[in-house]
């Protein structure tokens, strides 16, 4: 008679013999019945008066909770069903289901928005918008807006808030001319040693704050990087991924923050741990670059590692949940939204980081979570009216936004006459 543990040892060793990877836990999850709760065929077979059921929950819990969008009044308001509306007791306005949110003024059905999220949500490491035209079938722009403005929802909603206790931190090249050959190589950053030369050390943390330039003239136009001594490209960004671990072993980080700036310098990360992180009740966990040397003091405990050496340190040092949330980045730029523009880099690391945080739930609770967040923010502030021509002007990044043009044609250019100049990919 064979037992569980006989056969546990022989898959083991045939996968041994195979040479073949055994499959991850994560791998295990998604191939679990319980990773799915909520499927396409199922909402299909919804009415529209189930979908707005279903709305009403995950955005009010009840109907005895609505809020009017317009004066704010929780209360068990006046229920018009003929058009699925509601009059509020307080103010007597009407509102619907999508009043107030980022999905303000819609024209299709309540069946095909939740179907077009839970589709972009099913999708492990995102979905194209051309992929979701097609399974839609309706026009690029539509597709395309609703995941922009799940992704503002996500923005404005889901990257807020401090974190607290074992926290990583880590500064990722993602965008910009050549920034493919800083990805997954060891920079060899230079560290602050305890006996380093009290001159060095004070021209180094000089540059750090921005109070030194470059001594020579340098060709790139982008922010200066003291820790490389030289000048980044113009369009270059770098991406800050803050994790709190979770503190049980092999479930890696439980909440991400991210964040972009120009350079990774010491006022930069400054102003987003600030804006993420209670700093004087936190642990950090860094590689060596000389941005976080200062700031670590300010944390109950700095814990370094220097990547040019070893991934671990001789006592587990490590930040290996923030280079796992780069690895999900990099996934899903180089194999899904290729070359992200820096203005919107933002906006697709936040999903990536919402991804990372939910990969353990149900998929109905991750489209019930994504909805909830996206209904209560408030009015889309940059995708509202953006096929007609009004694009959003300020680029998210710390220590403050910055103005950035408008991307694309202007409103009303014919796009084969752009083909002359440069050939579509």
């Amino acid at each position: 008679m064979t037992t569980d543990t006989d056969a546990t040892v022989k898959d083991s060793l045939s996968v041994e013999r195979s040479g073949r990877r055994p499959p991850s836990e994560a791998a295990k999850w998604h191939m679990s019945r319980q990773a799915v709760d909520l499927s396409v065929p199922e909402v299909q077979r919804w009415t529209e008066a189930q979908c707005h059921e279903f709305l009403v929950e995950v955005r009010f819990g009840n109907r005895n909770n609505v809020s009017c969008p317009h004066c704010g009044t929780v209360h068990r308001h006046y229920w018009r069903g003929h058009d699925r509306r509601w009059k509020c007791v307080s103010c007597g306005k009407t509102f619907s289901i999508t009043s107030g949110t980022v999905f303000a003024h819609r024209k299709r059905s309540l069946k095909d928005l939740i179907t077009g999220v839970l589709m972009w949500i099913n999708s492990a490491a995102g979905q194209p918008a051309l992929e979701l035209k097609r399974h839609m079938d309706t026009t690029y722009n539509t597709v395309f807006v609703w995941q922009q403005k799940m992704r503002e929802g996500l923005v404005r909603g889901y990257n807020v808030g401090l974190l607290s206790g074992d926290i990583e931190m880590d500064g990722a090249h993602q965008a910009g001319r050549r920034s493919k050959e800083k990805r997954g190589v060891p920079q060899g950053s230079r560290p602050i040693e305890a006996d380093a030369d009290e001159k060095v050390l004070t021209e180094l943390m000089l540059t750090q704050t921005g109070q030194m330039k470059a001594k020579r003239k340098k060709k790139e136009s982008g922010a200066f990087n003291p820790e490389f001594g030289r000048k980044l490209p113009k369009d270059r960004r770098i991406l800050f991924a803050v994790r709190k671990r979770s503190g049980r072993p092999g479930k890696g980080a439980c909440a991400t923050r991210v964040a972009v700036g120009l350079a990774e310098t010491s006022p930069v990360a400054e102003a987003i741990l600030k804006d993420f992180v209670a700093m004087p009740e936190s642990w950090l966990n860094t590689d060596t670059s000389p941005a976080y040397q200062e700031l670590g003091k300010r944390f109950l405990d700095h814990r370094t590692v220097e990547h040019s050496k070893e991934l671990s340190g001789p006592k587990g040092q490590n930040n290996n949940q923030a280079e796992e949330y780069n690895w999900r980045y990099d996934r899903a730029e180089k194999g899904i939204y290729l070359n992200i523009e820096p203005k919107y880099l933002l906006d697709y690391a936040v999903e990536t980081a919402f991804r990372s945080d939910t990969r353990r739930l149900p998929n109905g609770k991750q489209l019930k979570l994504a909805l909830n967040v996206a209904m209560s923010v408030g009015e889309s502030l940059f995708w509202k009216g953006y096929t007609r021509g009004h694009h959003r002007e300020v680029e998210l990044i710390h220590p403050a936004p910055q103005p950035a043009p408008a991307s694309g044609p202007p409103k009303g250019t014919n796009p084969r006459q752009r083909m002359v100049e440069r050939p579509p990919r």
